[in-house]
């Protein structure tokens, strides 16, 4: 089940989603993030792992300490990510939370989210997350679009909703395609593209929609769910179940959900998915 949603619209979900161009970009140099500069290195049995290179990073963790530790997994990589805390009474030290980084841009970015029980306490990570190469952080924006053409692009969004709903993909898709030639950093006219590809069961097209979704915007929460699905529905059972654990960790969508989707239903009986649907996430 596809789902879609933003700050001005309702959650709304849409019946039904085979196969997904590898994503095989090397995955090593060095990034700038929220965390500082980190040398990452992906390893010939598809370790990763990100170690800060600069003493000068919020933290003041030493250089060489490990941060992000995890496993490529095609066009993601799933592992765990460290950060500390800080302001707040008792709020010291470090903690690490699981995430899962989409690798785009060629390697040159990884985008994605964490989750992190820091309970009142702030760290320099939020659940969104972006690692990019040095020439690519540095590189020109484009021209941010006009008012008057954001919210054109938002319209447009709009209008595509209930064709959705109805079923009618293709008159929903272009005016989605409008909105995100309009606006190219609109990250829900993404998602609804993808989701009209979903709907007509060609999934590796939406799947290429979502992950534009995500590097537009690493925290638009239904594109985990939906990325989820499709992997389930192309038989990637691993990359299914990291995007669907992240989901339910950060609260985007809830067991029932998991419980009660049809694209789910062969994840049955797999001891992983049973215990996500019972709500264990430890």
């Amino acid at each position: 089940m596809a789902r879609q949603r933003a700050g001005f619209w309702l959650v709304w979900a849409v019946a039904m989603g085979a196969t997904s161009a590898a994503s095989a970009a090397p995955l090593s140099g060095t990034f700038t993030s929220s965390m500082g500069t980190l040398q990452i290195a992906e390893s010939a049995d598809s370790t990763v792992t990100g170690t800060i290179t600069d003493p000068k990073n919020p933290c003041g963790l030493p250089k060489g300490t490990v941060v992000l530790s995890g496993a490529r997994l095609d066009d993601s990589v799933a592992g765990t990510l460290k950060t500390c805390k800080f302001a707040g009474a008792g709020c010291s030290g470090l903690i690490e939370g699981e995430t899962i980084l989409l690798v785009t841009k060629g390697g040159a970015q990884l985008s994605g989210t964490a989750h992190f029980e820091a309970g009142t306490c702030k760290t320099p990570l939020g659940q969104s997350i972006t690692l990019k190469k040095p020439a690519l952080a540095k590189a020109a924006l484009p021209p941010k679009p006009k008012v008057t053409d954001l919210q054109r692009a938002e319209t447009l969004a709009r209008e595509a909703q209930p064709l959705l709903q109805s079923g009618n993909a293709e008159e929903a898709r272009k005016k989605c395609q409008e909105a995100v030639k309009i606006d190219p950093g609109f990250s829900q006219g993404y998602t609804c593209v993808g989701v009209s590809f979903y709907l007509r069961e060609r999934y590796e097209e939406a799947l290429e929609q979502y992950k534009k979704a995500l590097e537009a915007d690493p925290g638009n929460r239904d594109v985990y769910y939906n990325i989820g699905c499709v992997h389930v529905i192309q038989g990637r059972t691993a990359e299914a179940l990291d995007y669907l654990r992240l989901a339910l960790l950060n609260g985007y969508v809830d067991v029932q959900t998991l419980a009660n989707d049809s694209d789910l239903k062969s994840l049955n009986g797999n001891a992983a998915f049973e215990k996500l649907k019972a709500g264990e996430l430890d």
